[in-house]
């Protein structure tokens, strides 16, 4: 399985580029891989496909905004583990073995908010309550664990975890579509449960609950 598309490599710019260097990257790309200037046509194919990495890299690395966010999303993807040679084997504390959210989807937004800390929260507070959907399955029941005072572990998925100084707590439980309360300087994000009625608010790590 190939890994994250490496925008920069793309370009052949180094990750520090000025936008004028990452610009006139692109251009030469462009003139390179034009179908005018590709006269074998047994090489047009690949020089198609290349040109779409190009356009997708420059779509990226060209605008101030996306390649802000590309190069958040670069600082924050996890580290590859190392494959496992034995069984599965679940070593998660107090033998959460079939907790009814551990395939509880959240959004990559949400996680990451919580993730950063108060300041960034207290801007989505601002733009408006984010709200990330919690996905079990089209029948999947609502978490009955998932309360206030509890702690949860965000990645692809929410679960509940033993609280450390490292775990987003959750601070209220209520009906969908309220709005978060203000726990200090911190603002909790709304995760919508698969009921679609009810959601929790998630706060950053430390967050005393009301």
């Amino acid at each position: 399985m190939t890994g994250p598309v490496d925008h920069y490599r793309t370009l052949g710019v180094p990750i520090d580029a000025a936008p004028e260097v990452v610009r006139d990257a692109y251009r030469d790309l462009a003139r390179r891989l034009h179908p005018d200037w590709v006269v074998d046509p047994t090489k047009r194919t690949g020089s198609a496909e290349r040109m779409a990495e190009v356009n997708e890299a420059w779509r990226v690395l060209g605008d101030v905004g996306r390649r802000a966010a590309y190069d958040r999303s670069r600082r924050q993807a996890p580290a590859p583990r190392r494959p496992s040679t034995g069984p599965p084997v679940d070593d998660r504390p107090n033998g959460r073995q079939g907790d009814s959210f551990d395939g509880v989807e959240v959004s990559t937004a949400a996680g990451c908010a919580l993730r950063v800390g108060p300041v960034v929260l207290a801007l989505a507070v601002m733009l408006g309550i984010l709200i990330a959907t919690a996905v079990l399955g089209p029948e999947g029941e609502v978490p009955s664990r998932m309360e206030a005072g509890r702690c949860v572990e965000l990645s692809t998925t929410v679960q509940v975890v033993p609280c450390t100084v490292e775990t987003p707590v959750i601070v209220a439980r209520g009906v969908a579509g309220t709005t978060c309360p203000m726990v200090g300087a911190s603002a909790a994000v709304a995760v919508l449960l698969p009921s679609r009625t009810e959601q929790v608010c998630v706060a950053p790590p430390g967050t005393p609950v009301p």
